[in-house]
């Protein structure tokens, strides 16, 4: 009833459709003898150094796109030298990892690795006496340099659909392009929606986005865009469309290719990296080779998944969205013929999904997929898979016309009178409880049981309890066992609330039926309304009543009058005297009291201190909630004096969450106490658990710079907080503009300046390596151990880091989603 996952709210996971592209750095040679013989990639008739720097391109083009690298230009000589390997029918038969794996990393089930680097080494070459003169490179392809340019202007378009119209006007699309577009059809590009195109880094498809939800019709124009251009892509690399054959037989086989999803290419590095110190066939490699594996297909109409596992019992159910009829209107005008083409892709995804599940680990014995279509949450197709049922589905699809589909069990799928796919019942979904019981996301705060190992050494936790941030649960688990038995009678709650204060070993626990027993017995509470008296039992008192008041006045208007405020903090301080007076959360010989806004400021504590065999009392929210608002009124109010024994509480008590030091620099700030300020920002970035929180206390550090006169060092932080993140990158670059007109002399940084300037003040360039490692093997340590409430905060920190859109589907399979 109560979130006792990760506090923090609204952080921006980013896009798991957006995708970077950059460049793949052929030689002038190459590119020309690419966009001469695209089929000369895979023979290798490239000039020697085209050959060498292809090889070695593709790890550095990775490497590149999960750093954040590149531009638009660049990315379209990726694609200038893309040619597919892969022929529609049956799925290949996956290569052995243990064969595909390079040296040193881990190979995803089912997928092959990249072949390593190769090309002549240098040691072989003899050295030349004298340097032989620079010969100046050939000039691209005019065709080449032409598609480069399209590619150009797609990827920075803001209207995709607009830009193809004027290019086909224009009378300079090349043939391949004209013919795809004018067997489209002009009315699928006038008037269509604004959206926009980005190439998938996984599987170099075209990928199209749109900021604003469109209308079904409208989306499936723009998916009808985004298969086209996948298909022009087919008729310029593929060898079944060979340009030497007349346009209608190329034609024809960029639609037998485009109508079906294909095989996976191979996984890259960066999946492998996230697989390090992971169970063989755990938890978490099950569903991050899921998501690699649905990121990976080779589908001309993008393929989105959620989807949940329970390897302990062997299931994956996965929800996977197929196009409508209307996204396939480059094969027919038909109705008829374009809900066939629908049915075929809608099978031939869910079977390559179901495939997939499989490959993730040998423990998956029951996989179901169900198909729904963009906007609903019904599916059109529900497949209940085992690895034979799996098999004899391809066999039946092989051997049925187009459009027709397999009957029988393990199929359900039924059409509406014009053929398109209607609405089924699925055989299990992702939330039932025979894959996703809420117990798998039970609260940990109260679990005493040893920290399995792995666990215990990612995060340093003694017991599974020590991954625990909510104080709330002590009294959410008495409320659970309670509610079955207080009945529906005033007389008989109060009875039994008073029965269980009495034998209450917590005392929030006895306050809590003090709390709901008096309000029974004076009227406020009506006991038929369970949900206002568990809210009163687990989150009430005259603590929390005041912060929340609190909260609602200060929030509902920007400016306040000072007797406001002084009502506010006098109201603050009178809530906060009781635990004053009993030093109800002050450290003792036995215990040490602790507040945490998420599960990787627990892991980041118990990294950082030892409690001296004490044991650690959580602190509550509103005790925390309550020394923040105080300090922040009494600042306003210019009592700054009085507002520091509310930030060094702060501080006390949440020794690793920024924001309580960031609350005690601003008090320290109003006391000009500058030195003091910038010490504890520079603490607060080398314990900080997330990039947010490492940006802005770099940010806040560096005005606290500028102020002791310190303009370059300013300058860097606030570059290096830009770096970071980018809900602080257009303030923070815009303060230091500021400081740059105002000095002498001082100007932006390269990045390697900014490193040296911050080294020299001694202030952390921010870990975020440090931080990707923790979060990691935190992250899998957890979910291998079905501790899926902690691994779901923790992947998000890491998604935060990484950004990537395996990940992000990876952290969405970690909600206890419910409809």
């Amino acid at each position: 009833m109560a979130d006792t996952q990760d506090k923090r709210q609204g952080r921006r996971q980013g896009s798991a459709r957006a995708a970077l592209v950059v460049g793949c750095g052929l030689c002038a040679a190459g590119i020309a003898a690419a966009a001469a013989q695209p089929e000369a990639l895979l023979s290798g008739a490239l000039c020697a150094g085209g050959a060498a720097v292809l090889a070695a391109s593709v790890h550095e083009l990775r490497a590149a796109r999960r750093l954040g690298t590149g531009d638009a230009q660049a990315g379209e000589a990726e694609t200038a030298a893309r040619v597919e390997q892969e022929t529609p029918g049956e799925p290949e038969a996956a290569a052995s990892p243990e064969a595909c794996a390079e040296p040193g990393a881990e190979a995803l089930p089912g997928a092959a690795a990249d072949a390593p680097p190769h090309g002549p080494e240098a040691a072989d070459a003899p050295e030349p006496s004298v340097p032989e003169p620079r010969r100046p490179a050939p000039s691209p392809d005019p065709d080449q340099q032409r598609w480069l340019e399209i590619e150009s202007l797609l990827l920075r378009s803001n209207d995709v659909a607009a830009s193809l119209a004027d290019l086909l006007r224009s009378g300079e699309s090349p043939a391949e392009l004209r013919v795809v577009l004018e067997r489209l059809g002009p009315e699928q590009l006038d008037g269509a929606p604004k959206f926009e195109a980005t190439r998938n880094e996984h599987n170099s498809r075209w990928a199209m986005w749109c900021a604003a939800e469109p209308a079904d019709d409208d989306y499936d124009r723009m998916e009808a865009v985004e298969l086209a251009l996948n298909a022009v892509d087919h008729l310029r690399f593929h060898p079944s469309c060979n340009s030497e054959l007349p346009m209608d037989r190329r034609v024809a086989a960029a639609l037998e290719l485009a109508g079906a999803p294909l095989v996976p290419s191979p996984a890259d590095d960066a999946a492998r990296a996230y697989l390090s110190g992971a169970e063989k066939d755990g938890e978490w490699r099950a569903r991050l080779c899921i998501a690699d594996f649905a990121k990976r297909i080779r589908s001309d109409v993008h393929m989105d998944i959620m989807f949940q596992v329970n390897i302990g019992d062997g299931i994956a159910v996965i929800d996977l969205e197929v196009p409508r009829p209307g996204a396939f209107a480059l094969f027919s005008h038909d109705t008829a013929e374009r809900a066939a083409v629908a049915r075929t892709f809608a099978l031939r995804s869910c079977l390559l999904m179901g495939e997939g599940a499989f490959r993730a680990s040998a423990r998956m014995a029951r996989v179901v997929v169900n198909g729904h279509e963009h906007g609903t949450h019904t599916p059109v197709i529900s497949l209940d898979l085992t690895p034979s049922g799996l098999g004899r589905l391809w066999e039946e699809a092989a051997a049925l016309a187009a459009g027709e589909l397999p009957r029988g069990l393990g199929i359900r799928w039924f059409t509406s009178a014009d053929g398109r796919l209607a609405p089924v019942e699925p055989f299990m979904e992702r939330w039932d409880d025979a894959i996703a019981p809420l117990s798998r996301w039970g609260d940990v705060e109260e679990n005493r049981l040893p920290a399995p190992g792995a666990v215990a050494a990612t995060c340093k936790a003694t017991s599974i309890s020590d991954l625990g941030i909510n104080e709330k649960t002590v009294r959410i688990s008495a409320w659970n066992e309670a509610s079955g038995w207080i009945g529906y009678s005033t007389r008989r709650a109060v009875a039994a609330f008073e029965a269980r204060r009495k034998k209450a070993a917590d005392a929030t626990v006895a306050e809590a039926c003090a709390r709901v027993s008096r309000a029974l017995v004076e009227g406020e509470l009506d006991v038929v309304d369970r949900k206002a008296m568990a809210l009163l039992f687990v989150d009430g008192g005259e603590l929390t009543d005041v912060v929340r008041s609190t909260a609602r006045r200060l929030n509902r208007q920007p400016v306040h009058t000072a007797e406001e405020l002084e009502t506010a903090v006098a109201r603050l301080e009178a809530a906060l005297e009781p635990a004053a007076q009993t030093a109800r959360y002050e450290d003792d010989t036995e215990n040490v009291f602790r507040y945490f806004n998420s599960t990787a400021e627990r892991v980041r504590y118990n990294h950082l201190v030892r409690d001296d065999g004490r044991e650690l009392r959580l602190v509550p929210d509103e005790y925390y909630a309550a020394h923040t608002q105080a300090a922040s009124i009494l600042v306003a109010l210019g009592r700054a004096e009085e507002a520091l024994p509310h930030a060094d509480e702060l501080v006390r008590v949440a020794p690793v969450t920024p924001g309580a030091a960031l609350t005690r620099v601003r008090v320290l700030e109003e006391l000009s106490r500058i030195y003091e300020a910038r010490d504890l920002l520079v603490d607060a970035i080398g314990y900080a658990s997330c990039l947010s929180d490492m940006a802005v206390c770099l940010y806040r550090l560096a005005f606290m710079e500028w102020k002791l006169g310190r303009a370059k060092t300013s300058i860097a932080c606030y570059q290096r907080a830009a770096d970071l993140n980018t809900e602080v990158s257009e303030r923070a670059l815009r303060e230091m503009n500021d400081v740059i007109e105002t000095s002498r002399g001082i100007s932006a940084l390269s990045a390697e300046e900014v490193r040296d300037e911050l080294a020299a003040a001694r202030i952390p360039y921010g870990d975020v390596e440090g931080l990707r490692t923790m979060a990691r093997e935190a992250a899998i340590a957890c979910t291998d151990a079905g501790l899926l409430s902690a691994a779901r905060t923790l992947t998000g920190v890491l998604l935060e880091v990484e950004g990537d859109d395996v990940l992000q589907d990876v952290y969405g399979s970690l909600l206890p989603t419910r409809p």
